[in-house]
């Protein structure tokens, strides 16, 4: 018995619906360059190197494809062309098709993979919330960064399985939070301790700017359903492998400030000793730690034991067998 579509939409193509969607596509033609694009600094980019991939040295995307080779693929939303780049190299005999809803960032994706690479890349201009991919053609789909862009979360979550390839595997780097960055108040709090105990004594309190839904400075669907990812990925593929990063890591990109030897060590007793007793280890070593390395050593921790939502998850997806109709089963 198929899979049936499912019957959830949270959007229907309206006006309301295309007014935000043409606001969406001009957004990501003009900004090439966003909060959540930018190269990390390379502290920071080893450290979510080495929770995503395992290996600082080592991002995400080029696990993928270790130990098999790929023919056919798609990428769901363009990227900077790191991506498909890479996958086009490793993989001399893939074609790949990227799908996106903004003309001119598949055009800046075709000249940063460069004209000898993208003769096997072909591009399609598309809204995800209501694209239909090929039936059983993929044995290799890729979404970086583009899923928490997703209203429609169930239709691209079917669309995706459906497309795979029995054989076939799903790669997916995203943004997992709380959606449109609503975070919990335990977070925020528990990142602002952490830069303000770690800070100059003699300096006022840090105040993030955390991002206001009555103020909203980001593009219409940025972080829209991102609270709700794996979940409903989860349901309608089957997961193979999961690693999360950056339950406070990624919060910096909203407010920093210097730290000195006496606050990290102060932060260190007063709020950190509690956490890892509650995840039953020691302690951790102070001297010379640095505040990176203080939080990196929270943002593990948090992310192991569930205490916070993680800000980025890599998974691995495989594909569900057509033995459903409506709700996927487990």
């Amino acid at each position: 018995m198929a899979q049936s579509l499912p019957d959830v939409l949270f959007r229907q193509r309206d006006d309301s619906y295309l007014r935000d969607l043409e606001v969406e596509a001009e957004y990501w033609n003009r900004e090439d360059d966003t909060l959540l694009s930018r190269e990390a600094m390379p502290a920071v980019q080893s450290y979510v190197n080495r929770r995503l991939s395992g290996d600082p040295e080592k991002k995400w995307y080029e696990v993928i494809g270790d130990g098999r080779e790929f023919r056919e693929g798609c990428v769901l939303g363009a990227g900077p062309g790191d991506l498909e780049r890479h996958l086009l190299q490793r993989h001399e005999g893939l074609r790949l098709t990227v799908y996106d809803i903004a003309v001119e960032t598949l055009e800046r994706l075709r000249s940063a993979v460069g004209s000898t690479l993208a003769e096997r890349l072909e591009t399609r201009q598309s809204d995800l919330n209501f694209a239909e991919l090929p039936a059983a053609t993929y044995d290799l789909v890729v979404a970086q960064s583009a899923i928490h862009h997703i209203v429609n979360l169930e239709h691209v979550a079917y669309q995706v399985n459906a497309s795979l390839t029995d054989d076939g595997r799903f790669y997916m780097y995203d943004v997992v939070s709380e959606s449109y960055f609503q975070f919990a108040e335990v977070k925020k709090r528990l990142h602002e301790l952490l830069i303000n105990a770690t800070g100059d004594e003699h300096r006022l309190p840090l105040r993030v700017n955390w991002p206001d839904r009555a103020n909203w400075t980001f593009s219409p669907f940025e972080s829209v359903r991102s609270g709700d990812i794996l979940e409903v990925f989860g349901s309608y593929l089957v997961e193979e492998s999961r690693r999360t990063s950056s339950s406070l890591v990624g919060l910096t990109i909203f407010g920093v400030q210097q730290a000195t030897e006496s606050g990290i060590t102060r932060f260190v007793r007063r709020a950190l000793q509690p956490l890892l007793l509650r995840a039953g280890r020691r302690g951790v070593i102070t001297r010379g730690l640095t505040r990176g390395q203080l939080m990196f050593e929270l943002d593990s921790l948090t992310c192991d034991t569930g205490y916070l939502e993680p800000g980025l998850a890599f998974v691995v997806y495989g594909k569900r067998g057509p033995d459903v109709q409506g709700n996927p089963s487990s």
